[in-house]
C-alpha cells in the first residue's frame, strides 16, 4: 500500500488540495462543506479504484508476455535432441571413441537448456558456448559434409541477452541448408558486438529445389515474436534468400 501511495501521491494530493481549497471558500454554507466533501470522498474511492485496475491490468499484461515468453521458448525444435540421441546410439554400437564426447556436448546442452533457459538473461559468452556445443555435436553427426566457420568479434564479459535466442538461426540452417544437401554445405556464422550493439549473420547454402520460405517457418517466426516481447524496436531482423545462399541477419540493442 505504501509503495501504491508513493506511486500515485501526486493525482491523491492534488484531489484533496482541490477539495480544500474549495471547502475554505465556502465557509458560510454548511450544507454546501457536506456537498463537496462528499463529492471529494466519492472521487477519491473512484480515482483509487481506477489507478488499482490500471496497476492490475499492467500486472496482467506482464504475466501473459512471460508465460508466451515461455512457450515461445518451449517450441525450440526437439528434432536435434532426437537425432543426437540416434546418432549416440550409433556411435556407441561402433564402440567409438567419438562416444563420449558426444555424451558430455549433450549433457552441457541440456544443462544450459534445464537451467539458464529460465533465466531472464544469461551473459553473451554463455549464449555462445551454447552454440559452439551445438555446433560440435553437428559436426560429429554431419562430419565432412559440411564446413562451419564461427567468427567472434568484440564480445566482452557484461553483455547480457535473453536465453535460447541465438539458436534458432543456426538450426534453421542446418535444418533447411545442410539437410538438404548431399556434399560441399557450408555454414557462415558471424557474431559481432560493439558498446551495446549486436549483429549476428548466419549464411548458408542449400540446394534449389528446397521450398522453404524466405520467413523460414515456425521458428523464425517465434524468434521474430520473442524478440518484439523483449526488446521492442531495439531490434532489426533481416533475412535473404538468393539463389542457392540464404543469408539471416540480426541487429539488437542490448541493455
Amino acid at each position: 500500500m505504501k509503495a501504491f501511495l508513493r506511486s500515485y501521491w501526486s493525482p491523491i494530493l492534488m484531489l484533496l488540495l482541490l477539495a480544500f481549497t474549495m471547502m475554505v471558500g465556502n465557509t458560510a454554507d454548511f450544507r454546501v462543506n457536506i456537498s463537496l466533501l462528499i463529492l471529494v470522498v466519492f472521487g477519491f474511492v473512484f480515482l483509487i479504484q481506477w489507478l488499482f485496475q490500471k496497476k492490475k491490468i499492467a500486472q496482467l499484461q506482464a504475466i501473459n508476455t512471460q508465460a508466451e515468453l515461455s512457450l515461445l521458448k518451449s517450441q525450440v525444435d526437439p528434432h536435434f535432441y532426437f537425432n543426437t540421441l540416434n546418432n549416440l546410439y550409433a556411435l556407441s554400437n561402433r564402440k567409438s571413441e567419438k562416444a563420449p564426447e558426444m555424451i558430455l556436448k549433450l549433457s552441457e546442452i541440456m544443462r544450459y537448456v534445464i537451467y539458464k533457459g529460465n533465466e531472464k538473461e544469461v551473459s553473451l559468452k554463455e549464449e555462445i558456448k551454447y552454440l559452439e556445443n551445438y555446433i560440435e555435436l553437428q559436426k560429429l553427426r554431419f562430419q565432412d559434409k559440411v564446413e562451419i566457420n564461427f567468427s567472434k568479434n568484440g564480445v566482452s564479459d557484461h553483455l547480457q541477452i535473453a536465453p535460447l535466442l541465438l539458436i534458432i538461426p543456426l538450426e534453421n540452417a542446418f535444418k533447411h541448408g545442410v539437410d538438404s544437401i548431399v556434399k560441399d554445405a557450408y555454414i557462415n556464422i558471424n557474431l559481432t558486438t560493439v558498446k551495446q550493439q549486436l549483429f549476428v549473420e548466419v549464411i548458408n547454402n542449400f540446394e534449389e529445389e528446397d521450398k522453404t520460405e524466405t520467413t523460414g517457418g515456425i521458428g523464425l517466426k517465434n524468434l521474430k515474436r520473442r524478440l518484439q516481447l523483449l526488446y521492442g524496436n531495439d531490434y532489426e531482423m533481416v533475412i535473404n534468400k538468393e539463389k542457392n545462399e540464404y543469408k539471416f541477419q540480426l541487429l539488437i540493442h542490448l541493455k
